[in-house]
């Protein structure tokens, strides 16, 4: 159904039935922190309505429930969470997660520019909101061997899509640093839009030279000290727990109503197993409130100042004028959905069954060569090893030089000590 602006500013001031209301619960007012009684008119797919009494041809009885804003995951890598973009709209949207930022920066790692252009296909079909930033560093350095290589000219075709945001997390920071042509050209080519980062434990003189490129959002912040030196430089701090990267208790103590403006929320990624028995960003938010964070803090984050980061300027309140993605909670402490709303549409299996199918790409992609025990062969002299250190919960690593036992002029694991070939 198409609406027009005057039948919307006619709903909202009670001249005509709204087309959907909400009956007798109360809204989350993110401005203030106050829960505020009142009806929630909606019309067509915006909000038209609030804390006031309203009749509709349609209503919902949502008596002692709170209504707070769909969540925005603000990174992540759809592929990385083994399902299609279909299926992950089908997982998650049902929990609140009602807009997703995408970097398709894997299936781009192995199909280059097909692999874009099959997520932005799936972006328009999808209920939530899609929304990809083009994939910044395939290959991410140039020791790594890729299945694809995307220049600037590959990435240009793409930047005026209407779901494109901007350029994803620019990985390779030293070439930033180090003014790398190809890295420059495209840095050059989205001055003005929205440019992601990624530089872990990147610090000082070198942080201030990276965010001069126009970088204004990052998600690798592993300490409360290294987040709030990139939120003072005015770097949008992203606060991530994923299945493998886990910085959420990391970075609880700047969490605050002061600080959310410049906080918003990722996952980067999820499995299915923990979307299905832990949550998505719901499971951050009942985490952080359950560790002592503001309900306030964390719920803006989830919403209002994910979507002015990344300037979505039609959603994150729940206010008139404002896009109706709606989650329908029994408590701001639990955050378990009763009912959702994107795009004022009522979440449920008949409406995911009105999606359009994307054809699939990629499916003869893996081209493995057959693997043997001789191929993790290391034949070497000297017993001092570069071993990769694991930090559990984190996606950083360290360097440890280790002394391993040599047999016939091969090194050998030490199940002892956990060090294994990989």
């Amino acid at each position: 159904m198409t609406h027009k602006l005057g039948d919307m500013i006619d709903q909202g001031q009670g001249k005509a039935p709204a087309d959907l209301v909400l009956k007798g619960g109360r809204l989350f007012d993110l401005t203030t922190g106050a829960l505020r009684e009142g009806d929630i008119a909606i019309c067509g797919d915006r909000i038209v309505g609030t804390l006031e009494s309203y009749s509709g041809l349609k209503e919902i009885d949502i008596s002692g429930r709170i209504v707070v804003p769909g969540f925005i995951d603000t990174h992540l890598h759809i592929e990385s969470s083994l399902v299609t973009p279909h299926e992950f709209d089908r997982c998650v949207l049902p929990r609140g997660v009602t807009t997703a930022i995408c970097d398709p920066h894997e299936i781009a790692n192995v199909l280059g520019a097909p692999g874009i252009r099959y997520f932005l296909d799936c972006a328009v079909q999808t209920i939530m909101d899609i929304r990809v930033q083009l994939s910044s560093c395939v290959p991410a350095t140039h020791l790594e061997t890729a299945g694809a290589r995307l220049d600037i000219e590959d990435l240009l075709p793409f930047r005026d899509h209407p779901q494109v945001i901007g350029l994803a997390e620019f990985m390779n920071f030293p070439g930033v640093l180090a003014r790398d042509p190809a890295c420059m050209a495209k840095l050059e080519a989205f001055q003005g839009g929205h440019i992601d980062g990624h530089a872990p434990l990147l610090r000082g003189l070198g942080l201030n030279g990276y965010l001069s490129a126009g970088i204004r959002t990052e998600h690798e912040s592993t300490t409360a000290e290294e987040a709030l030196e990139k939120m003072s430089k005015g770097m949008h701090v992203l606060v991530r727990e994923g299945s493998v990267s886990r910085d959420l208790d990391a970075l609880i103590p700047i969490i605050t109503e002061r600080n959310s403006p410049f906080l918003a929320l990722c996952t980067d990624d999820r499995n299915p197993l923990d979307i299905y028995e832990h949550g998505h960003l719901d499971y951050m938010i009942r985490h952080a409130i359950a560790k002592g964070v503001e309900p306030l803090a964390i719920y803006r984050a989830a919403s209002i100042s994910a979507a002015r980061a990344f300037g979505l300027r039609d959603r994150g309140l729940v206010a008139p004028g404002w896009r109706a993605d709606l989650v329908v909670l029994d408590s701001l402490e639990e955050c378990n959905a009763k009912m959702v709303f994107s795009a004022g549409r009522r979440v449920t299996d008949d409406l995911f069954a009105t999606r359009a199918v994307t054809a699939l790409v990629g499916t003869d992609s893996v081209r493995a060569p057959k693997v043997e025990a001789s191929s993790f062969t290391v034949r070497k002299n000297s017993s001092r090893t570069p071993v990769i250190g694991i930090i559990p919960g984190k996606i950083i690593t360290e360097r440890r030089d280790l002394d391993l036992a040599i047999d016939n002029g091969e090194k050998q694991v030490d199940l002892t000590r956990d060090i294994l070939k990989i």
